[in-house]
């Protein structure tokens, strides 16, 4: 199954070309509603700005598109940004560009250049990591099976592990999904059926 990349962190870029000044951020979005929050805050924080174009890729596949030219020039701003960020190989992903008119035009071709420019200085910024979905889970086990049972949920890269030490040990973790089954597998065989893995929700 191919891995799913995303941003690692926020990345952000300015330069200036010809007194427009291209200041750019590249954000990691989980949806579309992130999108529309971040370009309002955005357009909150640089109310002078002449355009704030944007463009996004979302999507375990990456297949899932958006892009504003923002006023300007059609095909010379979302665009370009839009292929940077698909070239990029990451989703749930999203490219930010604010522009400071210097009251010199750029032209079509300037415009392209620029954009895309500033979409890839931003992105250089950040690492791409791989996406990964947790569950919540919820065990419980004697004293004497604790440690063997806690080394068994890090060594299937647990996280945010917690316990409760009452009569018995209540464990809860967070197991990425493509672990769960092994995880659940090794401890139900190591405790000879004992202790069982359950989901938060269950």
């Amino acid at each position: 199954m191919k891995k799913v990349m995303v941003p690692s962190e926020k990345g952000t870029s300015e330069f200036t070309i010809k007194k427009s000044r291209f200041i750019s951020h590249l954000y990691k979005v989980a949806d579309d509603g992130e999108v529309k929050q971040l370009l309002k805050t955005l357009r909150a924080e640089h109310p002078q700005s002449r355009h704030v174009v944007w463009a996004y890729v979302l999507g375990d596949a990456g297949t899932l598109y958006g892009l504003s030219d923002d006023g300007e020039p059609h095909g010379t701003a979302g665009r370009p940004v839009l292929e940077v960020l698909k070239g990029s190989g990451m989703t749930y992903a999203a490219v930010f560009v604010i522009r400071y008119f210097g009251g010199i035009k750029l032209g079509t071709g300037g415009l392209v250049q620029a954009y895309t420019q500033a979409a890839q200085e931003a992105v250089a910024e950040v690492e791409a990591v791989e996406k990964i979905d947790y569950t919540s889970v919820l065990l419980e086990c004697s004293y004497s099976q604790y440690e063997r049972i806690k080394g068994l949920l890090q060594g299937h890269e647990a996280r945010e592990i917690s316990e409760d030490f009452a009569e018995n040990v209540t464990i809860s973790a967070e197991i990425p999904d493509r672990n769960i089954e092994a995880c659940g597998s090794d401890i139900f065989d190591f405790s000879q059926g004992s202790v069982e893995i359950m989901t938060a929700d269950e």
